[in-house]
């Protein structure tokens, strides 16, 4: 127990240090929409990020995320599950400068390359069937705030289409950001 609170201690005072860079990483719920939504369940999001100070309102991200949500009709032999794994440069303002608090609220965009695997299942204990998976021009978008050493976000995604319908996500997350 000691150790964990000395963990905490330090990570919460490391964040007081303004280093030029941060790093983040997170997981929370994920949801299909566009053409997508009717076709996927709440799924689960997680992400890496790498940040840059660039002045007192400003941070340049690369991160890279994972959103999987699953179609379960009631045939589950017609399941579906799509998993999407944006990698984006983004750019992050903060609405109130970072120094003097500890809340920061921010609005955030970002592009970059989406990779989606559109698997089916298969039944009990086997492996899901790739039907396809391609690479996409994608473009993220969303608002969230540090308190602490916790980051909280949600964004939208917009990762193209796939034989004419529209993909994309929208993902709630909560996180560490050191």
């Amino acid at each position: 127990m000691k150790k964990f609170l000395l963990l905490i201690s330090f990570l919460f005072l490391s964040t007081l240090s303004f280093a030029q860079f941060h790093f983040g990483i997170g997981g929370g719920g994920s949801q299909g929409v566009g053409d997508l939504s009717p076709f996927s369940n709440l799924g689960y999001s997680a992400y890496l990020e790498l940040g840059y100070n660039a002045g007192e309102k400003w941070d340049g991200i690369l991160s890279g995320h994972v959103n999987a949500f699953a179609a379960v009709p009631v045939d589950p032999s017609l399941t579906h599950v799509w998993y999407q794994v944006p990698i984006m440069a983004s750019g992050r303002y903060y609405i109130i400068g970072k120094e003097g608090t500890l809340f920061h609220p921010y609005v955030q965009g970002g592009i970059g390359g989406v990779k989606t695997y559109f698997l089916q299942h298969r039944g009990t204990g086997q492996d899901p069937k790739p039907i396809d998976d391609f690479w996409s021009f994608g473009i993220r978008g969303g608002v969230g705030a540090t308190v602490a050493i916790f980051n909280l976000q949600l964004n939208y995604l917009y990762s193209g289409q796939y034989q004419g319908y529209t993909l994309g996500a929208v993902d709630f997350t909560v996180g560490f950001y050191f």
